[in-house]
């Protein structure tokens, strides 16, 4: 009975779990996605070329005010450019997390699956279960027993009827 109900819990955690990515993936990428000391100098750099053009009067030095209208806009779309590229990397790392969630859960089944391979997580009276009493002990081949894979089956039609019914 502990496997079934530690199984069933692995199954509702994978289940829950890719809501989830987006918010992994933030705290993953802020760890390893920091903002270079390149980039703060250049929003430092604009950040002044602005405060310098905010002080100058558009109508009576308008080359002037142009030229650093010109700077800013170039240093922008470098910045916008890091920016894209940071968001990118964050795009990747956020596939990778999806995939590895996924991998993570067929290697746990597999695992479970070996060491519990000739091992009945339960059993039942086999007149239950007569047409599909095979089926329903899949792997261990025992009368009237429930296998892994008939309860991780059962388990994730469970998880999503009822995801489906309270809308997560």
């Amino acid at each position: 009975m502990f496997l079934m109900v530690l199984i069933f819990m692995l199954e509702f955690a994978f289940a829950l779990l890719p809501k989830f990515v987006g918010e992994l993936t933030t705290m993953i990428a802020k760890l390893i996605f920091t903002v270079t000391n390149e980039e703060l100098n250049l929003r430092a750099e604009i950040k002044d070329l602005k405060e310098e053009q905010s002080n100058i009067s558009i109508t009576d030095d308008f080359a002037r005010y142009a030229r650093l209208q010109r700077k800013v806009d170039k240093l922008l779309a470098v910045g916008k450019e890091k920016g894209n590229e940071r968001k990118q990397r964050v795009s990747y790392l956020r596939m990778a997390v999806t995939v590895g969630i996924y991998i993570l859960h067929a290697v746990i089944l597999l695992l479970l699956m070996f060491l519990l391979r000739s091992e009945p997580l339960s059993y039942l009276p086999h007149q239950w279960l007569f047409p599909l009493g095979n089926f329903v002990a899949f792997p261990t081949g025992a009368q009237g027993a429930i296998g892994l894979g008939f309860w991780v089956i059962i388990s994730n039609s469970v998880i999503h009827r009822v995801r489906g019914l309270i809308g997560l």
